[in-house]
């Protein structure tokens, strides 16, 4: 692997951290595992304490510990041109998770828009 690819990798490694700790912190704003879609509030329902916000909380804030030791990783792989603008990949993970995990609406507009992120990160990795 070389290292831009590598350093891509490390990229998307931490936006997919970064995509986790936004949905953990809003399950946790929102008071627990009842804001979680049916199925996915059944399987965290097996331990009692993600019932509770701060579990969710401090997951949050660990994945974002995380997002943040990938992407420094990342940065000694690539230049920051290049990094940076890939870290709107964020918003794809986002918006992937909310639908499946919290079961927001993800509209035609917002469908258009992760569409041009991905093409837009897809030309930056070129």
């Amino acid at each position: 692997m070389t290292p831009s690819s590598a350093g891509i990798a490390l990229v998307v490694s931490a936006m997919a951290a970064e995509s986790v700790a936004q949905l953990f912190l809003k399950v946790g704003a929102a008071g627990g595992s009842a804001c979680l879609t049916p199925p996915i509030r059944a399987r965290a329902s097996g331990l009692k304490v993600l019932s509770r916000p701060a579990p969710w909380i401090a997951m949050g804030v660990g994945a974002y510990v995380l997002e943040a030791i990938l992407y420094t990783l990342a940065l000694a792989r690539l230049d920051v041109s290049v990094a940076f603008p890939l870290g709107s990949l964020c918003f794809v993970g986002v918006a992937l998770l909310s639908r499946v995990l919290l079961g927001e609406a993800v509209g035609p507009v917002r469908r258009a828009g992760v569409a041009l992120i991905i093409l837009g990160s897809v030309f930056l990795a070129w």
